[in-house]
């Protein structure tokens, strides 16, 4: 019975998303793309070793993936993510879908639906990071 209520609540909510989700598409088309990583990060085309890291990032400190702490965390970063972003990522990682049912269930192209997945893991691993290692990585 809770699984038939679960199912209804999640179909609901993707239904409200839907008109968003199309709307975010059509404004899109005028924005500049955005990187995971910042530009700035990588070595130019004049430097010794262009397009390798400046300076390495910050090594995270060994943590236990299921401590209640770091799932804290991890709930946390999940929260600061726009809504279809959050979607896309519980919906591939957490729950095991493929990427034609995440397409599918969110209106989404699956190319579009792979961008956003690489922007919200990018999202993750950059708020993960500033609350491990206590500093800004950027």
């Amino acid at each position: 019975m809770m699984g038939w209520v679960a199912r209804a609540a999640a179909q609901t909510a993707e239904r409200v998303q839907e008109p968003r989700n199309r709307f975010a598409r059509w404004t899109a088309r005028w924005r500049p793309p955005s990187t995971a990583v910042p530009a700035a990060r990588f070595q130019d085309d004049d430097e010794p070793y262009p397009g390798h890291w400046r300076e390495l990032p910050t090594p995270w400190p060994s943590t236990d993936p299921a401590a209640a702490a770091t799932q804290a965390l991890l709930s946390e970063a999940l929260a600061t993510l726009p809504t279809t972003w959050r979607a896309v990522v519980i919906a591939r990682d957490t729950l095991g879908r493929s990427p034609d049912q995440v397409s599918a269930e969110l209106d989404l192209t699956e190319p579009e639906q792979t961008a956003i997945l690489n922007q919200a893991r990018a999202a993750l691993r950059e708020r993960m990071a500033q609350q491990l290692t206590g500093e800004d990585d950027r």
